[in-house]
């Protein structure tokens, strides 16, 4: 068995040599025409192996090398006249460091070699300006194959790295800040991260680990920090592949064991980022460098093609050309030598790549990509500005403007074992102006964090010009955390109700516990676990600000429904379909489900001062076993002495109150407000009548609605005394006894069988016993690959599928409207009485199949009213596939009900 095992190894890898070999062959062809393959330059020798490469703002190459080379003098080299010369060394072994640009050009080394697996805790600056080192403060533990990345503050991230030859990593996340030249923990974002993870700055201001494993994550860096996941890839890990980021897209390119061509893309600015497939490279490639060109192209060199950790025998010497735009890949003229492990690969400023080491390796080879043997000249930058602020526009003068078709903006590479933990590439937008081209710089820091980049030209051909070095300014953002996804809050998981009252600011919760986020259970990346068996848990924060908030948003993780509120005033719901009543479950469920949304504040809800926000977090049936809550808060405030200001923040349009009912009327202020009047109207602002006098400015007054019937009703707020300030509702209300209510929303949950086993006559009786049926969120159905709830289809395709659901309405029913998705048939009931019927011609018995077919098709009808009764109702439906082929069905329903209630 291991003389076959061996044979079937050697065959396939000499099967694999000859299919790479015969790939040559029309490449020794296309090489000869270097505009189209590119060109190699001859071979020459460093003195150490170019195992850690960086681009120094001055232009020029800074090197080391591996293993014991990282106790050498480190290397200079300059592109421009070939030059080497030995630089300072550090004082340790400065090998398997990660490293990063620090805003001012400097070079953040972190961690380093003592052996195998073995790192240093050691923090070493370097200097390109002075060609000198500086030790910083050691951190928490030993890193070997740490990680850095530079955040939009101009700090730096440093995950992961190994510790001792265990195997452990350095669970501890760390943030080096620049301004004071120390660490900060992410204390509650402990974490095994694999060592050199690929992970990048994205837009939202998070950190997102796209590789290796499979599953990506978010981190958010503020305060003590946050893990929450992200989606999962489609291949299934990508040891030693690669990933570079474009604007807001992140590329992995191959990896694995054994090795992969397959590259996934990610898209990091859409509200929910997801992996999908792009066009595949002609081999595949593990230990492979991929580098981001100034024309926007991604430059793939090196790797192999073996399963084995660095399988020299079979090498991918042959580059490939990956162009995002049009999802193609183009083979370019082979290289020399072998580039694998501890190799790496650099974009210079004139637009070559230096491509050089592997494993006791100190060959060099520099290629020039194909658009620098077109013919022609160049595009030239005459002038560009040092400095570039985001949110701006700069003047780059060029006599080449009518033929500039991008321009681009490159992060410094910082390039070591198959990732540069630097770089990025913006495309900036652009016009003609006079003497050059007027250019958009980047929105903010959180597209280009603050620090040294390179400026391209580049002509309708591709070809660009020699980078002119800029630095990215760092500008303070306007909008400052409150809230951070760690925070901490006072919460009750006892499973009690709290009514209303625990939404006001004034409320007592001293009784309730403390914890920082994420808070939850089942998920294991709790900051704080909390007690499992509730349909509700509340959360309770408070904060204080010291003048008028001008925008808002809002982040969220939650898992599966949540209702937010500022000062008692709705800013935010997602799965409440159902209520926010303590004893209803969600909707529908999310898991860890992430959101960023600005707060609309037509309606203020903050004020100056004392602020509290109160969040209801719900389950999605008793049988959901995890919960997650956590939320940030970002403000900007108005500058300058606070103004008298006074808003009214409810009611302010749109809402139904009973006539009797008590009813808060709350509002806002800044300035001097010691007490208001409130007036009502009910003909839309024509008169006015008194609510109550010179009530004391709490913000909040308990209003008895009046015995009145109508449409148009609004609120005045008005100061006593002084210059007049008043605010109204921004639209009329409703005074009735007729209210309108959505019992049933899309996506609630429902009961269901699914067994194909025929229920019998009773199924859609009030008093059947449905206990042993499934849970499940619509949509439901299968085979279209858009349901939240996926149900059993059969061998044969079942003839009917069953759902039951409960609802209680407290009055008489004066209306009743009805959404419905089906497919293919579809029979709705209430109280075991059929109200709505599609497609069911051949009769409602079980093994009746359905009458037509439909895909999807959504119907609204408006039904009887006299089936339902005040209390508790059953609501039934079955939906009937076309006959036993039929491959997919689905299944959601929206009840709407207009209700007259007592007192």
């Amino acid at each position: 068995m291991m003389v076959r095992s061996c044979f079937a190894v050697w065959r396939r890898r000499l099967l694999l040599a000859a299919g790479l070999l015969l790939a040559l062959v029309p490449l020794a062809a296309e090489a000869a025409d270097p505009k189209v393959a590119g060109e190699w330059s001859p071979l020459t020798t460093f003195p150490v192996s170019l195992t850690h490469s960086h681009l120094l703002p001055t232009g020029q190459v800074m090197f080391f090398g591996e293993f014991d080379e990282g106790l050498l003098p480190p290397q200079l080299w300059d592109p421009a006249t070939g030059a080497l010369s030995g630089l300072p060394r550090a004082d340790y072994n400065i090998f398997c460091s990660g490293h990063s640009f620090l805003p001012d050009g400097r070079l953040l080394v972190t961690g380093g070699h003592e052996e195998s697996h073995v790192g240093y805790p050691y923090v070493s600056i370097f200097n390109p300006f002075t060609l000198t080192w500086s030790r910083g403060p050691d951190m928490n533990d030993l890193r070997w194959y740490p990680t850095n990345t530079t955040l939009a503050s101009g700090d730096v991230v440093v995950l992961s790295g190994e510790t001792h030859a265990s195997g452990t990593c350095n669970e501890l996340p760390q943030v080096w800040q620049s301004t004071t030249g120390t660490f900060r923990n992410l204390t509650s974002a402990v974490r095994d991260v694999p060592y050199y993870p690929r992970v990048f700055l994205a837009p939202n201001g998070k950190i997102f680990y796209a590789a290796p494993q499979r599953t990506s994550r978010w981190l958010d860096t503020e305060g003590t920090g946050t893990w929450f996941e992200g989606p999962r890839s489609a291949y299934n890990g990508r040891s030693y592949g690669s990933a570079v980021m474009i604007d807001s897209k992140v590329l992995l390119i191959g990896g694995g064991s054994p090795p992969t061509a397959t590259v996934e893309e990610i898209d990091l600015a859409v509200p929910t980022p997801t992996w999908r497939a792009r066009a595949p490279m002609t081999w595949p490639r593990r230990q492979l460098n991929a580098t981001l060109l100034p024309d926007g192209k991604v430059l793939v060199t090196g790797g192999s093609g073996g399963s084995d950790f660095d399988d020299e025998t079979l090498p991918v010497k042959v580059p490939e050309l990956y162009d995002p735009e049009t999802d193609t890949w183009t083979k370019l003229a082979p290289a020399a030598d072998y580039r694998g492990y501890h190799s790496t690969a650099l974009l210079l400023p004139d637009g070559r790549v230096l491509t050089g080491g592997g494993r006791n390796l100190r060959t060099v080879e520099l290629f020039s990509p194909p658009y620098l043997k077109q013919d022609g000249s160049r595009p030239a930058i005459q002038e560009a500005p040092a400095v570039i602020t985001p949110g701006t526009s700069f003047l780059v003068q060029t006599l080449d403007a009518s033929r500039v078709a991008k321009v681009t903006l490159l992060a410094l590479g910082s390039v070591t074992h198959a990732f540069d933990q630097n770089q990025r590439l913006l495309k900036l937008a652009f016009s003609q102006t006079s003497g050059g081209l007027s250019v958009t710089a980047p929105a903010s820091n959180l597209s280009a964090p603050p620090g040294y980049y390179m400026l391209f030209i580049v002509d309708g051909r591709g070809v660009p010009s020699v980078a002119r070095m800029v630095r990215v300014a760092q500008v303070t953002p306007s909008a400052r955390k409150k809230i951070v996804l760690g925070d901490t809050w006072k919460y009750d998981d006892r499973g009690i109700d709290q009514g209303t009252a625990w939404l006001a600011r004034d409320f007592d919760d001293s009784a309730w516990k403390t914890g920082s986020g994420q808070l939850g259970y089942g998920d294991e990346d709790e900051g704080t676990v909390l007690t499992h068996g509730s349909p509700t848990f509340y959360f309770r924060k408070k904060l204080t600000l010291d003048n008028i908030v001008t925008a808002a948003n809002l982040e969220v993780l939650y898992d599966d429904a949540i209702a937010v509120w500022v000062n008692g005033v709705p800013v935010f719901s997602r799965n409440m379909g159902n209520g926010t009543n303590f004893s209803a479950w969600a909707s529908g469920s999310a898991t860890n489900a992430y959101e960023r949304v600005p707060l609309p504040l037509t309606s203020n809800p903050f004020r100056v001062g004392e602020n509290v926000v109160t969040a209801i977090v719900k389950q999605v049936s008793a049988n959901s076993d995890d919960l997650t809550f956590a939320l940030a808060l970002e403000v900007e405030q108005l500058s300058g002495p606070v103004p008298d200001m006074l808003v009214l923040t409810a009611p302010n349009g749109g809402e139904v109150f009973l006539p009797g009912a008590s009813r808060s009327i709350t509002w806002a202020s800044t300035g001097n407000v010691a007490s208001v009047d409130l007036t009502l109207s009910t003909d839309n602002g024509v008169s006015w009548t008194p609510i109550a006098s010179d009530v004391p400015n709490t913000g909040v007054y308990a209003w008895t609605v009046p015995e009145v019937s109508t449409t148009q009703a609004l609120v005045r707020v008005a100061r006593v005394g002084g210059t007049p300030l008043s605010d109204v509702s921004n639209a009329p209300f409703t005074i009735s006894r007729q209210t309108t209510i959505l019992p049933i929303p899309f996506r609630s949950v429902w009961k269901y069988d699914d067994s194909g086993v025929d229920p019998g006559m009773h199924w859609n009786m009030a008093s059947f016993d449905d206990s042993a049926w499934k849970s499940g969120a619509g949509q439901l159905g299968y085979g279209d690959g858009d349901e939240a709830t996926v149900l059993t289809r059969g061998a044969v395709s079942q003839s009917s599928v069953y759902f039951r659901k409960k609802i209680f309405v407290n009055g008489a029913v004066t209306e009743a409207n009805l959404r419905v998705l089906f497919d293919d048939g579809v029979a709705v009931f209430v109280n075991g009485s059929q109200v709505f019927a599609r497609n069911v011609g051949k009769g409602l018995a079980h093994d009746k199949y359905a009458s037509a077919g439909t895909e999807n098709e959504l119907a609204a009808d408006s039904i009887p009213i006299g089936v339902f009764v005040q209390g508790e109702n059953t609501i039934t439906v079955v939906v009937k596939q076309t006959g036993a082929t039929s491959p997919d069905l689905s299944f959601d329903l929206e009840l709407q009900l207009g209700v007259v209630t007592g007192q």
